[in-house]
Order: structure tokens, then C-alpha cells, then sequence
């Protein structure tokens, strides 16, 4: 496919040129939603920690960056509780336990906890310790 561009800079100078574009790929289309449709955002009052842990992270997790999905299972596995410590090793082998493409999508990262402190949605007690702060939900808009 042939595409012509024309550019101007801030200084008034007009750019032009013609450039061949290749497909790199097609990128498979999820049978559950069109192109272009956002995926439905979990609302507070849908979080059911009574639901086995797979299935819990699968419902809400669609979307979601690795930090947010930190915070999502810690969220399970204090269920909902601010302030009930969770030992950071035991999130990382929940985590490693749903590696699918469906779920985590890959094996877990420290920086995703990092990250999730630095936006105050966790905190540490102590080293190896974390905690859900208030502005957690947060993560459900």
C-alpha cells in the first residue's frame, strides 16, 4: 500500500513524499468484543473475593497494566481489607501460578509492586510486607 504525506513545521516549510507501507501482521480479534470497543471496566460492588482466586482474576483483569494487576490480586488476597498485611513472596507465586495469556500474562515483576507504591495504592509495613491503602480502588476506573 502506497501512502503520500505532506508535513509542515512550525517555521511554514511544507515536506512531502510518498512511502510503500507493508502489513506486519493481523492481529487476532477477540470473539468477545469488536475492534475498537474498550473492555468493560469492573465496578467495586462487582468484586466477589468468595469466588475462586482464577476465575476472580480473570473477571476483572482485562485491561489491566502489571501494577494495577499487583494490586488486583493483593486486593484478593486481603479481600478488599486496607491495612491486612499479604507477604509480597506470596503474591509472586499466586502470580507465577497464572502466568496464561488469559490472566497474567507472564511472570511476575517487582517492578509491578514498585510501581504500585509509587501511585499509593499499596504500601510496605515492613520489608516483604504489603498492604492495600484506601485510593487501591483506584485501579477499577
Amino acid at each position: 500500500m502506497k501512502a503520500r504525506i505532506i508535513i509542515s513545521d512550525a517555521s511554514g516549510n511544507t515536506f512531502e513524499g510518498e512511502v510503500e507501507l507493508a502489513q506486519l501482521r493481523k492481529s487476532p480479534v477477540s470473539p468477545k468484543r469488536s475492534p475498537g470497543q474498550l473492555p468493560k471496566r469492573t465496578h467495586l460492588a462487582d468484586l466477589d473475593s468468595d469466588m475462586p482466586e482464577r476465575a476472580f482474576i480473570k473477571s476483572h483483569v482485562c485491561g489491566m497494566s502489571g501494577p494495577k494487576k499487583f494490586v488486583l490480586l493483593l486486593a484478593y488476597m486481603a479481600e478488599g481489607q486496607v491495612g491486612k498485611e499479604v507477604e509480597l513472596k506470596d503474591i509472586e507465586a499466586h502470580w507465577n501460578k497464572m502466568t496464561s495469556a488469559s490472566l497474567m500474562a507472564g511472570k511476575f515483576n517487582r517492578f509491578y509492586s514498585t510501581t504500585a507504591k509509587e501511585n499509593g495504592w499499596v504500601d510496605t509495613t515492613k520489608q516483604g510486607v504489603y498492604v492495600l491503602c484506601p485510593s487501591w480502588k483506584e485501579i477499577l476506573e
